[in-house]
Parts: structure tokens; C-alpha cells; sequence
């Protein structure tokens, strides 16, 4: 059984993947917060379960922000 690459704590850089979810790619085209940043920090705050897709985590950024919910590809470790 697999399971999550990153744990709550884990410090990561997001990188900003193409969607074929058509609502995901909205907000993501709409949001405010460029995470293709490669200077942003972000940290884990909470594993998700596995969906068809794979693993989701919730992060929040060092500097101010919301946020975001992201999957396992989009996380890069630093």
C-alpha cells in the first residue's frame, strides 16, 4: 500500500500543473496567488485520503495567505 510522500510540518514548493478539471482550472486561472513563485514557501498542514487521482494535501503559505488544497505531483519537496 502506498502512502503520502510528505508529512504534516513538510516545507514545499508548489509547482503549477495543468488541469483537466474544468473548475479547478478556473479557480486556479481566477485565484489571486501565483504559486508558480518558485521563492513561496509553503508547509503541510494536513494529510487528505487518497482519491482516483491520488494523494491531496492541505497547505499554507509561510508568507500571508489562504490556503490551498493541492494534490501529491503539484508538492516539491525543498
Amino acid at each position: 500500500m502506498t502512502s503520502h510522500k510528505f508529512k504534516v510540518g513538510d516545507r514545499v514548493h508548489l509547482v503549477k500543473l495543468a488541469s483537466t478539471n474544468t473548475v479547478e482550472a478556473f479557480l486556479n486561472m481566477v485565484t489571486t496567488t501565483d504559486i508558480a513563485r518558485p521563492d513561496d514557501v509553503w508547509e503541510v498542514t494536513r494529510l487528505l485520503p487518497a482519491d482516483q487521482a491520488g494523494f491531496q494535501y492541505h497547505v499554507r503559505g509561510t508568507h500571508d495567505g489562504p490556503a490551498r488544497l493541492v494534490r501529491e505531483e503539484q508538492l516539491q519537496p525543498i
